[in-house]
């Protein structure tokens, strides 16, 4: 990961120093500083300020590559007409004030970098820029790219116009990260700009991804007040809706209409930063309002149809990290199934809400487990919440996110630690834990490695207790769920305990909330330890009564109707504890490990409670 980083830093410097298809001022054996002397005299433009930092522009290209790698002067961008005035020329007439005011939007860019220049390296060695331009309409997996449509002639998106090279190294950070990730399936599995609605949020069923998986869609989202998810298209494209239409008991739903634009975006540095005036190479956090989230549901195969929406979960105002907190706040939240059942669910013949991808938020805030009734969520000592919340322990204001993702030498990859090739977790990069955890309560990176290992082996326990051995083989249910899969693609969450519909199916909502944040262990350690807990204490046997350890111990892996064989998954570090194989096999060494780690990290050892 980090040569990759150094490839893509040394790529993207050299490709900001010079232009790809060559400089035809470059012949003349005159430096881009000399040439450019005449346009930063006191007299012209030495004083101009740079519409989005406030700073000299002159300055700036100065400190950029453009001048120091003699890549671009001045008339090299601006183009001015040949009579451009000089000094005399102001007063005494004869000159022309012709000039690209902004070349970025006249496409100037374009006479060094792009497809147009197979030679310039962004081309050759970042193709992450174009990276889907010429495949295939029909591939609906085709990778992302930074220069989608909206973003062609809009490269001071993410670059400083007049210094594109101050901020490589952060550029490289985020390259690596999720948020730039071209291949990755939030960016590729659908053309997720065609995946919005035009119905308002807080009521439709629609798909809103375009929110959450599209740049566009996010700033349309929040500058909206959180009420835009309407599907887009680049500038000359029509736009395409995708959306869930009512199909027959057991259908698919129909592949989405392919939009005539094929480019897919990424989480590009305008989503976050924007200086209020639309420009973002100031870096200035964008200033989004407390989130008001709404999480909509519909039973649509059920009888009786039960529809939930138009009620809100307001989160707290976290300043900085009120950014991030509409991505990672989820799609669904437990208390929707006590919503459900207040509305006549029937948990015998019904689909479910499902929380998604890294709903962070949900954990830190505590609006996202599925609690049972009668038991205690609350910990006794717990501050991530209010981490960059009023200073709390002089942690500053920039909210929980910010405060522990970006708070280290590397800011743009939010990551707070680092890891090896593994995934073993090797340092604690950010410097925000160090502010609470001291003396006795200091961290560790294998105190946190120890909590990750025991998180991943405590979910993987919670999806054994998911299954049952003794169901007989069915081909809708080959790995034999606790909850029966029907043929019309709902599913009996009364199967396992009749009348207990609302518990199981919450129990199986934790487990999909928790494995789908591979930090929960660390965002909320404590309540993410109690609805794993909880869950499996329900799964055992329809009843709290904190059999939790003797449920663990006595689980057995169900066989796979399909496969004849036994595997059991780590869901969090990734790979399998135990490879598929024969029952007959023993692998009971590997299991009695995971149950061993299962029960350390819920109850603190073999004899301990709930935690």
């Amino acid at each position: 990961m980090l040569l990759k980083s150094l490839v893509f830093l040394v790529v993207t410097t050299l490709l900001v120093a010079g232009c790809g298809g060559g400089s035809a001022n470059n012949a003349t054996g005159v430096s881009k500083l000399a040439q450019s002397q005449k346009c930063m005299d006191a007299s012209c433009h030495a004083g101009s300020v740079s519409p989005g930092t406030g700073a000299l522009i002159v300055q700036e290209w100065m400190n950029s590559t453009h001048n120091t790698q003699n890549g671009a002067g001045c008339a090299d961008c601006h183009e001015p007409h040949p009579g451009h005035p000089e000094s005399c020329a102001k007063c005494h007439g004869g000159g022309s004030g012709v000039a690209t005011q902004n070349p970025d939007s006249a496409g100037k860019c374009d006479k060094c970098h792009g497809l147009s220049h197979p030679n310039d390296i962004q081309v050759r060695l970042a193709p992450q820029h174009f990276g889907n331009m010429t495949t295939s309409i029909n591939n609906s997996t085709y990778r992302a790219s930074y220069l989608s449509s909206n973003y062609i002639r809009n490269c001071r998106n993410c670059h400083n116009p007049h210094d594109p090279t101050t901020a490589m190294a952060a550029n490289a950070e985020w390259a690596e990260s999720g948020h730039g990730d071209v291949l990755s399936g939030a960016r590729t599995r659908y053309d997720f700009k065609t995946r919005g609605s035009y119905e308002p949020y807080n009521l439709t069923y629609q798909y809103y991804c375009v929110r959450c998986h599209t740049s566009t869609g996010y700033i349309n989202f929040v500058t909206s007040g959180f009420s835009d998810v309407r599907p887009f298209a680049g500038p000359g494209y029509a736009v395409v809706q995708n959306y869930p239409v009512k199909v027959a008991p057991g259908a698919a739903q129909p592949a989405d209409a392919p939009s005539p634009d094929k480019t897919k975006e990424v989480t590009a540095c305008n989503v976050c930063h924007d200086n209020g005036a639309g420009r973002a190479y100031n870096w200035a956090t964008r200033v989004v309002g407390a989130y008001r989230g709404y999480y909509n549901f519909s039973s649509s195969n059920s009888s009786p149809t039960v529809k939930l929406n138009n009620s809100v979960t307001v989160y707290p105002d976290v300043n900085d990290s009120n950014v991030c907190v509409p991505c990672h706040s989820g799609r669904g939240i437990g208390s929707m199934i006590y919503a459900a059942q207040a509305s006549g669910m029937d948990f015998s013949n019904t689909s479910a809400p499902g929380a998604h991808d890294r709903a962070a938020a949900t954990l830190i805030f505590r609006t996202g487990g599925y609690e049972f009734i009668g038991r205690n969520y609350v910990p006794d000592y717990y501050l991530h919440r209010y981490i960059g919340v009023g200073n709390q322990n002089g942690t500053g204001n920039k909210g929980p996110c910010v405060t522990c993702h970006m708070n280290s030498a590397a800011p743009h990859s939010f990551l707070p630690v680092d890891k090896d090739s593994t995934g073993t977790i090797t340092a604690i990069v950010s410097q925000t834990c160090a502010h609470c955890h001291t003396g006795d309560h200091a961290l560790s990176p294998a105190f946190l490695q120890n909590e990750k290992k025991g998180y991943a082996a405590a979910i993987a326990m919670l999806n054994v207790l998911k299954t049952d051995p003794a169901l007989p083989a069915n081909t809708l249910n080959p790995t034999r769920s606790k909850v029966r899969p029907l043929a019309n693609k709902n599913s009996d969450y009364n199967a396992a305990f009749p009348g207990g519909g609302a518990n199981t199916m919450g129990a199986f909502f934790n487990s999909s909330l928790l494995q789908n944040d591979p930090g929960a262990f660390a965002h909320n350690r404590i309540y993410t330890k109690r609805l794993i807990y909880d869950s499996i204490d329900w799964l055992s046997n329809g009843v709290m009564d904190n059999d939790v350890e003797s449920a663990i111990n006595n689980a057995t892996l169900a066989v796979n109707s399909n496969t004849g064989k036994v595997s059991l998954s780590n869901p969090i570090l990734g790979g399998d504890y135990i490879t598929a194989r024969l029952p007959t096999v023993d692998y009971s060494a590997a299991f009695a490990q995971v149950k061993a780690d299962a029960i350390t990290y819920l109850l603190g050892g073999p004899g301990g409670g709930r935690p």
